[in-house]
């Protein structure tokens, strides 16, 4: 139903997590909506959110899968993959391409009965931006004119609460002004930082993050438990195509407990990891999926820590990698990564990365160049996964050997791992980060990353000539002309390597003969839950 950002939680079996849309790949002999009927219940697996129940305040891929059935989004991607209107009945540009007229279709409510209307946009986006909220999508809204007025550098003395550029019409209708034109736009409005809120979550933010009321085809059933389930229900006033089954739960994993449970018949739908890959290809023919994935996976430096400054150390560390060897005997799900783009997005280039293939010689070269590097390097992984493990102890040997370089790996739990990301707080180089884009668009997968105010800018990199880079790419008169522009900040990124490009995950599905038309949510790497079946 909807696009959304994520970061990609790799390490664990149940989530190489990430986005959905509207459209609906093919699946499998498992897929058949005939062989299935409307009502039921049928679970899956996912993971706690991290951060919270709040589409503009959250940024990880636990709460992605939520929200895909709790919220709708105004555009969406046809079968095609072409963007189209979703709850938005049409978003039209100004010739100059700087004021977007957002129209609403009629009809659409809450969860609450309450009407989904201009105003609720409006009031939403405001909230986000306004940075004594402290939503982590904040900056999703910076191009909204009037945003640095909510934003001043101390976040302090506000001018206003509301963005000049946001102007209600009508109870349907409302415009955006933007600062600089600005051609991915209606693209981003796929995405969860853009979904409207009701009045009631202004009365007390902190209940409604424990029962969220959003405008989707399903509906909150009790309260969120944490670190065990969230359920839903379909909710019956739904304006758009309702969902299947009567209910959905999405059940919680850390490790390899959702593996375990579906084994066992305990959840219904499971996305499987390179630890369980060659298993459930073989035991589970009959409901094995393979989908087309967006994720990009890499290993992160601390820019702000003096240790790894030198852009020479950091190429060093990845020309002393022989990425195939290990993707090979330990990660089947992945492939070795080239680029800082996805495949499957339009402006990928094969081998644009140079540093990216084994070359020990240049690697002790480069490492000559950067000074060396004195003492211990830390590396640190996901605790609780063995693959990852064994992933990190193979990387580890091949700096030792190709570098001389002492390597400890430090095992940290998954909060702490995504807050220390967040929060610019890793002690060492970190394996494995990773990132699904929030649309597709080769814009998403650079400036959140890679800008010096990038939301998800979790190494500190800052190169004035990208971010200028970035902004002329943004600015240009549409997608297909910003595509060699972003290339070019694609290429210094590159040469400063501040991730080290590690591979291109897959999206692998395995499911219960209790459900069928277990499918993909278009060019994003989510379920389609609301069009999953129960088998009766």
């Amino acid at each position: 139903m909807r696009g959304s950002v994520r970061i990609v939680v790799v390490a664990m079996a149940f989530a190489v997590v990430a986005t959905a849309c509207s459209s609906s790949s093919s699946s499998s002999g498992s897929g058949s909506p005939a062989a299935g009927t409307q009502g039921g219940t049928f679970s899956v697996a996912n993971c706690e959110p991290y951060t919270s129940l709040i589409p503009s305040n959250n940024y990880e891929g636990c709460g992605t899968q939520v929200f895909e059935v709790l919220w709708e989004p105004l555009m969406a991607f046809d079968e095609n993959n072409n963007l189209i209107p979703d709850q938005a009945e049409s978003v039209t540009p100004s010739s100059d391409g700087l004021t977007y007229t957002i129209k609403l279709k009629t009809g659409w409510t809450f969860h609450d009965g309450t009407p989904v209307d201009a105003q609720s946009y409006v009031d939403a986006w405001n909230y986000a931006a306004d940075c004594t909220n402290g939503y982590i999508l904040n900056s999703f809204f910076d191009k909204i004119v009037g945003y640095s007025d909510l934003n001043p550098s101390d976040c302090k003395n506000l001018k206003s609460h509301e963005m000049t550029g946001l102007k209600v019409q009508d109870d349907t209708t409302f415009d955006v002004k933007l600062s600089a034109p600005f051609s991915q736009f209606p693209v981003t409005l796929t995405f969860d930082a853009y979904d409207p809120l009701p009045k009631a979550f202004y009365d007390n933010p902190d209940a409604f993050n424990e029962q969220p009321i959003g405008d989707g085809p399903y509906m909150m059933d009790g309260k969120w438990k944490h670190d065990e389930s969230i359920t839903v229900q379909r909710y019956d006033n739904f304006a758009g195509t309702p969902g299947n089954a009567d209910k959905i739960v999405l059940k919680e994993y850390t490790g390899d407990a959702a593996w375990t449970d579906f084994q066992a018949g305990s959840v219904d739908i499971a996305a499987i990891n390179s630890t369980h890959l060659l298993e459930a290809e073989q035991t589970y023919a009959d409901s094995f999926q393979k989908f087309a994935s967006t994720s990009f996976l890499y290993i992160g430096f601390p820019l702000y820590d003096p240790e790894f400054q030198s852009k020479e150390l950091r190429q060093a560390l990845s020309l002393a990698l022989d990425r195939d060897a290990v993707i090979k005997a330990l990660l089947p799900n992945e492939t070795p990564a080239t680029d800082l783009i996805s495949p499957a997005i339009d402006g990928y280039r094969e081998g644009a990365c140079k540093y990216c293939t084994l070359n020990v010689d240049l690697a002790k070269q480069k490492l000559q160049e950067a000074g060396g590097f004195s003492g211990t390097l830390n590396f640190n992984i996901y605790a609780d996964d063995p693959i990852i493990e064994q992933s990190a102890e193979a990387i580890r040997n091949q700096w030792q050997q190709n570098l001389g370089i002492d390597v400890k790996i430090n095992a940290v739990p998954y909060n702490t791992w995504y807050g220390n990301s967040l929060n610019k707080k890793q002690d060492g180089a970190w394996f494995l980060d990773g990132w699904v884009m929030d649309y597709p668009s080769i814009q998403d997968y650079l400036t959140p990353l890679y800008g010096t105010t990038g939301s998800y800018n979790s190494t500190g990199y800052s190169n004035t000539q990208v971010d200028d880079l970035l902004k002329q790419g943004d600015e240009a008169p549409n997608v297909e002309a910003g595509i060699p522009i972003y290339q070019q900040a694609d290429d210094m990124i590159l040469e400063d390597m501040p991730v080290l490009p590690w591979g291109y995950g897959g999206f692998n599905s395995v499911n219960t003969a209790n459900v069928t038309n277990v499918v993909k949510d278009g060019p994003f790497d989510q379920w389609a839950l609301e069009k999953v079946q129960v088998v009766q």
